[in-house]
């Protein structure tokens, strides 16, 4: 026998309707949430930096193609290859070349390598970022046979310094422009690397310049193939101390080769630092990769740095992006993590404008609350006013409903339709400041409570005033008066509002 189901009381039903919808906005806000914080990581994986260097597209100057510029630049272009970040190496005549292209401001390069004492215009705009941590040589080579062992045995004798553009040149000119060493009418003359150690070899130059580390492949096979022996005047110390950026080293014997030993004994040369140079259209996230990389690739790099001083020929001021690194060890968290936007504007800019941001919202909380607040006085003083027609502990409810309640005399009619016609000015106000730019997001609910209650009191002194003109002679008023009603008063405001 089928028993009958009990009816479902209707309070069960919304009950366990709201339970359902509720369980159903909950699954929905979860949702949101989590798919929020997906996109959230999703969109800081893509501007981080810690993970590869997608968004670095730079160039780098270097000098000659083997040179220790050029194998640098090489490395740090296949470190940020790993990571997706394309470094492109340009080979160069050498510092003067680079410092050239770079001030010319067509921001094809970003980057690029020059020795210490390489003159930079401080208009160029270009920016100091470090400076490698070991020195560059300066190397006079000549033959094994060489008989200059001061600099006055160089006394008209032919050097080869480099090609035009490069530090070198620009170096070895410097030395010979003294007076006592431009006496000695020696002939420079300009010559790729590796071919003025060839002419040296074959008599046609007495020396070669050139400005690289001692560790170079490319130096330890000039000297082994062309058999030539590094040049070192006994007096080159003194030359040396008249240029601060310049220092004196040692390459011990048997340093490029051991049967026979070259060099043969202990020689003093010359050496001098490598500086980091960025372009003013080098930015900022490219700047902190740059130098992450080069933290990366050469282990003494952060003690190395920042330079105490450059020479003042290299008007070069050190770079923020550089200033900053240093002082920490490592890249700020906003530009690991967010490249892209430190390109827009430096992280110090963005908390700047945060608390502008915020400060704005204050201010305009603030200002939205002030008006709220006058908003709020007006209508208590209309309302006071209004009450004083009738009993002023009655509600609008009341005052609605208690037909004996009604406006007799001229002089109370028109009072009150004087503060009708406030509280409709006051109503729009409110409506204007409802939808105001200046009103935070949120504070529209005060101002529409601030209406509610407005239309309460219209309705309430339009229903008095619309009494007037059907109340009997016996109706007596609250508030009597001596003076007879001219008219019957029922022009209230219009009211869009429907009260």
């Amino acid at each position: 026998m089928n028993m009958p189901l009990p009816p479902i009381d209707r309070e069960d039903r919304v009950s366990s309707g709201g339970l359902v919808a509720w369980r159903g906005k909950g699954l929905i806000r979860i949702l949101l949430l989590l798919t929020a914080g997906a996109a959230i990581a999703a969109v800081a994986a893509a501007f981080s930096i810690t993970r590869d260097y997608g968004f670095l597209q730079v160039s780098i100057l270097t000098g000659s193609v083997g040179g220790n510029y050029y194998q640098l630049a090489t490395r740090l272009a296949e470190r940020a290859a790993r990571g997706h970040g394309t470094v492109t190496v340009v080979p160069t005549a050498g510092s003067l070349e680079n410092v050239d292209q770079l001030a010319r401001g067509a921001c094809a390069e970003n980057f690029a390598f020059i020795q210490d004492g390489t003159p930079v215009p401080g208009a160029a705009g270009l920016e100091l970022l470090g400076r490698l941590p070991e020195p560059e040589s300066l190397f006079l080579l000549g033959r094994q046979d060489n008989i200059f062992h001061a600099f006055a045995d160089l006394r008209g004798a032919s050097i080869g310094i480099g090609p035009e553009g490069s530090g070198t040149a620009y170096l070895m000119r410097q030395l010979f422009e003294d007076p006592d060493l431009r006496q000695l009418d020696v002939h420079l003359s300009n010559h790729e690397l590796v071919e003025q150690a060839r002419l040296v070899a074959e008599g046609k130059l007495d020396l070669a310049a050139l400005v690289m580390q001692e560790n170079a492949e490319l130096l330890r096979t000039m000297v082994k193939q062309y058999h030539l022996d590094i040049v070192a005047p006994r007096d080159i110390g003194g030359v040396i101390a008249r240029y601060p950026e310049l220092s004196l080293g040692t390459i011990p014997a048997a340093r490029y080769d051991v049967a026979p030993p070259i060099p043969p004994v202990d020689k003093q040369i010359t050496h001098l630092a490598t500086l980091v140079i960025a372009s003013s259209c080098a930015k900022r996230a490219d700047r902190i990769a740059l130098l992450t990389l080069l933290e990366q690739e050469l282990p003494g790099f952060l003690r190395a740095n920042p330079p105490g001083a450059t020479n003042p020929a290299t008007m070069a001021p050190l770079a923020l992006e550089a200033h900053q690194f240093f002082r920490s060890g490592e890249a700020d968290f906003s530009d690991r993590y967010f490249p892209r936007l430190v390109n827009i504007m430096s992280p110090a800019y963005w908390v700047y404008l945060v608390m502008a941001v915020t400060i704005l919202f204050k201010a305009m909380t603030g200002y939205s609350r002030f008006r709220l607040w006058r908003l709020d006085a007006s209508r208590t003083k209309l309302e006071t006013a209004l009450k004083d027609f009738v009993d002023p502990g009655l509600t609008y409810a009341q005052i609605r409903d208690a037909a004996e309640h009604t406006i007799m005399s001229t002089k109370q009619r028109a009072d009150a339709k004087a503060i009708l016609e406030e509280l409709g000015n006051l109503r729009a106000r409110c409506e204007r400041q409802t939808g105001s730019l200046i009103t935070p997001m949120g504070d529209e609910m005060y101002y529409r409570y601030q209406r509610s209650l407005i239309d309460e009191a219209r309705t309430a002194l339009a229903t008095l005033l619309e009494r007037c003109h059907s109340t009997p002679s016996k109706t007596i008023s609250l508030a009597p008066d001596p003076e007879e009603p001219a008219e019957a008063i029922r022009k209230a405001s219009p009211r869009s509002d429907g009260t």
